[in-house]
Parts: structure tokens; C-alpha cells; sequence
């Protein structure tokens, strides 16, 4: 027997079965590859769209936006800005402020609104004596640029005080036993808050125990820097418990109201910082909407702009249909 004729032929056999075997298997993976769904996405990345019976819809659960009642529960941070107190001397108050600092920008506004009175009253004095030719045009002059420079000079001061949460003349207005706690706020939640509103506090300094005060008013100003704003609360302090400085917890509660509203699952936050929610009329097509949120209450959003009632919207697995468009936009 020839064995080297008998290896080759062998040999020969065995290439041309692993090549028949290779052909399979790519027509098989080719195969596979044909039959397998194809998701489409349209609409600048705003569609997606499942082929009928495709296994991933069952990631996915819908349900139908409602309308129920919503409470507004809101949290901020709070420091005591000033103490109002009784005087040991007389029937006057004294204002204990939280630093040094807002001690001296007060006394400052109270030497400037002297200065105004005193400017006002020496501007009349010349104009009258002006009037009977007694005092020169110079005087008139010099009196009335005394008068614009006080002026200017209390705006700068009440612009200041402003800017860090008082109010000189409601300050004037409080009485002694009480104290004025400002709460750092969002921008985006001052709309969901009004003057008149109750407010819990919470004291590091008294752990469980809470303070009712009332919201008395909402800055003008938002910080450039925080995009904060100055929410002032008003509590009584009867038995001086609470002190300048002294930080602590605002809850801000609200009465019950009817909103459009679906479950926080529902929302997912983009890249970009906006809000959206993915709607479908029939669970194989899914369209993403934008969505303006307002308040937030026991696992819900209330839903301001961008959804109606009776919308089908995807409350689980949105993220996935998200993130999808984020690796197509990639790959683009």
C-alpha cells in the first residue's frame, strides 16, 4: 500500500470538508443575520421603531398618562439672618444679624438714610431762602447736588442689603421675639412657592424637632454664580431657642392639587440637560417629547408642557430607547 498517496488524499478530504463547514456556518451566520429584526430610527434620532414581535419590546412597559392629585414637597437649605429683640433700654429693638459683616452694611444704610433726611431738609431751607433772594444760585446748586449724592448713596445701600436678604423697612416692622431665616432656592422652584405659605424648619442645633414659620417673600435677584434666590421666612422665637447664624432644613408644603403627572421613570434626563419622556400610539412605535416637569410628590412628576392626558407613555425602559440614539448618533 502506498501511504503517502494515501495521506495526501487524506489530507485533500479533510481541507475540503472544513471548507464545506465554513460555507455552512457563514451561510448560517448570513442566515441569521437576514432573519434577525431591524430597528429603525427617523426623525433626527426623535423615532424608533421595533419590527413586529421583536424580543426587545418586552423590556418595555406603557402605561397612560393621568391626571391625579399632586402635593408640592420642597426642600432647601436655611441660615438664621437676624434675631429681632427686645431692648434692655427704653422700647426700641435690636437686630442681631448672623456676621459682622451685615452689622455694619445696616449701620451703614441707617447713617445714609440720616444723611438723606438731613440733606432733604437743608435742600428746602435753600430753596425757600432762594425764592426770597436771599440765598445765591451757587447755594441752590450745592444743596441740591448734596441731595442727589445722598440719594445715590441709600440706593447703593439698599441695593446691597437687598442682595443678601433684608428688607429695611419690613425689618422695621417686625416685632421683637422673632427671627428672619432665608432659604437658598433653585430658580427653577421659586414658581412653585408664594408668600403666605407655611414652612416646616428643621435645626441641625434641635435634631427632630420642627419650627412653623410663614414664607414672607422671594428675592428679585438670582445669583449668577448659585442661580439661587433668597426666600424669606419669618418665625416666632418666644422663647429664644433659635439664634442668628443657625442653620437648618425648609420643608415648603403645599394643599393638594390635580396635575398631569406619570411616574419618575418615566422622565429621562438627556444629555443635554433637557427632559424627555418617549410616547407610542401602538408599543412598536416610539416617539420622543420633550417635557417641561414641575413639582415632584411620592414617585410622580407633575408633567407642565409636552405631555396630554390619555398619552401612552413608556414608564419603563425609556433610558434604553435613549442611549440607543446616543451610540447610533455616535457612530455617525
Amino acid at each position: 500500500m502506498n501511504y503517502r498517496n494515501f495521506f495526501i488524499s487524506l489530507a485533500a478530504i479533510t481541507v475540503v470538508v472544513l471548507f464545506v463547514q465554513g460555507c455552512s456556518k457563514e451561510s448560517s451566520s448570513e442566515a441569521s443575520s437576514a432573519k434577525a429584526p431591524a430597528i429603525t430610527i427617523a426623525n433626527n434620532g426623535n423615532d424608533v421603531t421595533f419590527p413586529p414581535n421583536s424580543p426587545q419590546l418586552a423590556q418595555f412597559r406603557i402605561d397612560t398618562v393621568m391626571e391625579s392629585s399632586i402635593r408640592l414637597a420642597l426642600s432647601a437649605p436655611v441660615h438664621n439672618l437676624v434675631s429681632v429683640i427686645k431692648s434692655e433700654i427704653g422700647t426700641k429693638k435690636l437686630y442681631l444679624f448672623e456676621t459682622q459683616d451685615i452689622t455694619d452694611l445696616y449701620s451703614g444704610y441707617l447713617t445714609a438714610e440720616a444723611n438723606l433726611q438731613h440733606s432733604s431738609l437743608a435742600l428746602a431751607r435753600v430753596k425757600d431762602l432762594y425764592a426770597h433772594d436771599i440765598a445765591a444760585a451757587k447755594d441752590l446748586q450745592d444743596a441740591e447736588q448734596d441731595f442727589a449724592s445722598q440719594q445715590s448713596s441709600i440706593s447703593d445701600n439698599l441695593s446691597r442689603l437687598h442682595a443678601v436678604g433684608i428688607d429695611p423697612k419690613a425689618l422695621g416692622q417686625s416685632p421683637a421675639g422673632t427671627i428672619w431665616v432665608i432659604a437658598d432656592m433653585a430658580e427653577a422652584d421659586i414658581t412653585k412657592i408664594k408668600p403666605g405659605m407655611k414652612v416646616e424648619i428643621e435645626y441641625v442645633t434641635y435634631p427632630g424637632e420642627k419650627f412653623i414659620g410663614q414664607l414672607a417673600s422671594i428675592g428679585q435677584a438670582i445669583d449668577p454664580n448659585t442661580r439661587k434666590v433668597k426666600v424669606r421666612i419669618v418665625l416666632s422665637n418666644p422663647a429664644d431657642k433659635l439664634h442668628a447664624a443657625m442653620f437648618g432644613t425648609a420643608h415648603f408644603t403645599g394643599t393638594s392639587q390635580k396635575a398631569v403627572t406619570v411616574p419618575t421613570t418615566a422622565v429621562v434626563r438627556e444629555g443635554d440637560g433637557t427632559m424627555s419622556t418617549w410616547v407610542t400610539t401602538d408599543g412598536q412605535h416610539f416617539h420622543r417629547n420633550t417635557v417641561q416637569i414641575g413639582m415632584q410628590d411620592d414617585g410622580v412628576y407633575q408633567i407642565t408642557d409636552g405631555l396630554e392626558l390619555g398619552d401612552h407613555v413608556v414608564t419603563s425602559g425609556g433610558i434604553f430607547l435613549s442611549n440607543m440614539l446616543q451610540a447610533s448618533e455616535t457612530q455617525e
